[in-house]
């Protein structure tokens, strides 16, 4: 099952980045010797989480793309992304505008693709 916070998500709907983030940072150096110096420490927290339900694959409908705004539009909230049998703490990114973002499969119509920014904790 895939939710985030009480709000149950299609189980067709992509997480895009899942194998594209190491949790490492690294910095290197050079001595004046000309040796190079390698610092390597874990990252906690900081992973980029984008959820994508994109064209003829993922359809939200009205309610759940009004339930996902009103998750996006708290100051600080945190919510949890269950994904399958994995829950991860994360926050809409909103310092990688826009947070979320949906369009509807054709005018007037109230179902939407789009994607949603989320960053864990």
């Amino acid at each position: 099952m895939k939710r985030l916070g009480d709000l149950i998500l299609p189980d067709s709907i992509q997480w895009t980045n899942r194998y594209a983030w190491a949790p490492v940072a690294v910095e290197t150096a050079r001595t004046l010797g000309g040796s190079q110096v390698v610092w390597s420490v874990p990252l906690v927290g900081g992973r980029p989480i984008d959820l994508e339900a994109a064209d003829d694959v993922t359809w939200l409908s009205l309610g759940q793309v009004q339930a996902i705004h009103a998750m996006a539009v708290q100051p600080g909230g945190v919510f949890t992304l269950t994904w399958e049998d994995e829950e991860f703490q994360v926050m809409f990114r909103h310092q990688d505008p826009p947070a979320i973002s949906f369009t509807p499969i054709r005018p007037h119509s109230t179902l939407f693709n789009g994607s949603l920014k989320l960053t864990e904790l």
